[in-house]
């Protein structure tokens, strides 16, 4: 019963509420029913798509691919395509979420998360074109090349404060998953793995992108123990 109240806290908490409206305030109760309304029928229309683009992210995109343009070592120009993502999309906010979220698991870097994040919200083509349509070209750039460093300032600080293991549908068995298989990684973030770092190899073999055999390192230290252990049988 906990976890269930725990879960849907907030969705019990919006009945709770509806309901007092409902009983003291029936006017705003109808205002926000029709509010919810069209919020869902807006999103009835534009999740549906997403949700197909991200799922064929994730069967046609290699995790390779995803975190060599927008993963840990991706620099600069991760940043810029983050950008250009983040700029050139269209549709709600919340519509960026499960593609962001699939980005996220084939290896993109909390930073450049952020920064599509941000792009979709504050400098999308289409709004700025509305933006300047409505206060002038002069105020839009200047919002827009005041606005990318302040972006790209708070992905940096965001992928410091926040780690991998805390994004997504994670519960804390899963979390102590990750953590579990990366203790069993020698943690010198070589690379060999094609893998930016062991954390984000050990959220790979978790999600089953790839297997414990990929660590080189690892392997090399078994062969090393079993070498060791035969000779000493002999």
């Amino acid at each position: 019963m906990k976890k269930i109240l725990k879960k849907y806290k907030l969705i019990l908490l919006a009945i709770v509420l509806y309901g007092i409206f409902f009983i003291f305030k029936r006017d705003i109760f109808f205002t926000a029913i029709n509010m919810t309304g069209s919020f869902l029928l807006e999103m009835l229309q534009v999740l549906p798509p997403v949700l197909v683009i991200s799922a064929l992210i994730t069967v046609w995109v290699p995790s390779e691919l995803i975190r060599k343009s927008l993963g840990n070592k991706s620099g600069i120009k991760g940043k810029l395509l983050s950008l250009v993502i983040g700029s050139i999309s269209a549709g709600p906010i919340y519509a960026a979420f499960p593609a962001v979220l699939v980005l996220f698991k084939k290896g993109a870097s909390v930073s450049n998360l952020v920064i599509i994040l941000s792009s979709w919200a504050v400098i999308k083509a289409p709004m700025v074109l509305v933006e300047i349509n409505f206060l002038g070209l002069r105020f839009a750039l200047t919002r827009v090349a005041l606005t990318i460093p302040a972006i790209l300032v708070m992905g940096h600080l965001v992928e410091k404060l926040v780690k991998r293991e805390n994004i997504g549908e994670k519960t804390e068995n899963t979390a102590k998953s990750i953590k579990d298989i990366e203790s069993r990684l020698p943690n010198l973030n070589c690379g060999a793995c094609d893998y930016s770092d062991c954390s984000s190899f050990a959220e790979g073999v978790f999600q089953g992108e790839t297997t414990m055999k990929q660590c080189v390192v690892l392997q090399k230290q078994i062969k090393s123990e079993v070498s060791i252990i035969g000779q000493k049988t002999d």
